[in-house]
């Protein structure tokens, strides 16, 4: 499980998301030469046939995805047409992921193939040739789209893996696409520049991530990538319209 899961946990309460499942950092003396390492909450409602069996998941290709952005799914909660297209997850919380992604610049949901960005040598959509199928993008498939077995409207998000040394001339816009509305409380956060403030306070109870980052330097170097990308985001917002709107459904 990547470190930054737990830098993720907290830009998510901070940004008051709360989707993503509670990590912590933890020493075990068998592990890692006793170094500390992440731990996730397990939530069995997003296991209901056993682990083995992965968590319960959305299956949608880009086109649907885009389909279900542009039939607004479960708006104001009116069901759906039975030929619209649209899956259970409320269009709110596409606006949550893209926006979550988006600042951590995690590629593994919305576009697992890489296509909305350069990715590295080393990067996985790479080693596995994944690249190739951008050359059809409407068919390519998101992933880790998950949720609880009693909340089907809302996701969680798992496997956040983020990337803080992605160039701010190679960000992945693609994850933006198609997204008209984003939540008000957490681009207030944004607009306020209090994020640093938040993220500080929030980090620093988990003491063993503070000190496995390098104490204060180290986490603000993380935070100064989150910030410039907060810009970015803000910038685009304004460039392209997006609204920004309470989202409490």
């Amino acid at each position: 499980m990547p470190k930054f899961c737990v830098f993720a946990f907290h830009l998510d309460r901070v940004l008051g998301l709360n989707r993503t499942l509670p990590a912590v950092s933890r020493k075990f003396s068998f592990l890692h030469d006793g170094q500390s390492c992440p731990v996730v909450s397990l939530d069995a409602s997003l296991y209901p046939e056993a682990l083995a069996a992965g968590p319960l998941n959305v299956k949608l290709t880009w086109r649907e995805y885009q389909n279900s952005l542009t039939q607004r799914c479960w708006y104001k909660n009116i069901k759906p047409k039975p030929d619209s297209g649209c899956s259970t997850i409320h269009h709110y919380e596409w606006s949550k992921v893209a926006l979550f992604d988006f600042l951590l610049q995690i590629h593994n949901r919305l576009d697992q193939s890489c296509c909305g960005f350069r990715p590295r040598r080393e990067d996985v959509c790479t080693e596995v040739g994944q690249r190739a199928s951008c050359k059809d993008l409407d068919n390519i498939k998101l992933a880790n789209i998950n949720y609880r077995s009693h909340d089907l409207r809302h996701l969680v998000f798992t496997n956040n893996k983020g990337f803080f040394d992605r160039n701010e001339d190679n960000l992945d816009f693609r994850l933006l696409e198609g997204i008209k509305e984003l939540p008000d409380q957490a681009i207030s956060v944004l607009r306020s520049r209090k994020l640093r403030e938040k993220l500080l306070q929030s980090l620093f109870l988990d003491q063993l991530y503070w000190e496995s980052q390098g104490g204060r330097p180290g986490i603000d170097k993380l935070i100064d990538v989150i910030e410039k990308r907060a810009e970015v985001l803000l910038t685009y917002i304004n460039a392209h319209g997006v609204k920004v709107i309470k989202m409490n459904d």
